[in-house]
C-alpha cells in the first residue's frame, strides 16, 4: 500500500484500468489457437495495435513460461496466450483477427 502511495501515476493508471476512469481499459487474454494465421509471425508484422487498438503487454507460452513486455521481434506461436490491454471492443477485434484467415 505504501508503495502505491509514492507512485500516484500508477494509482491513476490502475484506476483507469479498473473502470473508474474515463476510459474503459481492461486487461484481457487472447489465446492463439492451432491453425491461427498469427503462428510464426513477429509482433511487428502482425501490427496488432494499428489493427485493433490493443497493446500486447505479455505472452504466456504453451509451456507456462512468460514473456513480459514482448518486443516487435517476438514471434507468436500456436498455443500462446496474448496478455493485452485495451477496451472490450478492441479485445473482441483481436479475438476475431487471431482466427481469421485474412488476419496476417
Amino acid at each position: 500500500m505504501a508503495s502505491l502511495a509514492i507512485r500516484p501515476s500508477v494509482v491513476s493508471f490502475l484506476d483507469i484500468v479498473t473502470h473508474h476512469g474515463e476510459v474503459d481499459l481492461r486487461l484481457e487474454e487472447v489465446e492463439v489457437p492451432k491453425g491461427s494465421p498469427f503462428h510464426g509471425k513477429l509482433l511487428r508484422d502482425l501490427d496488432i495495435p494499428r489493427k485493433t487498438g490493443v497493446i500486447v503487454i505479455g505472452i504466456r507460452r504453451e509451456d507456462g513460461s512468460f514473456i513480459l513486455n514482448p518486443t516487435s521481434t517476438t514471434m507468436v506461436l500456436e498455443g500462446d496466450t496474448l496478455i493485452i490491454i485495451g477496451t472490450k471492443e478492441q479485445a473482441e477485434k483481436l479475438k476475431k483477427l487471431v482466427t481469421s484467415k485474412e488476419a496476417a
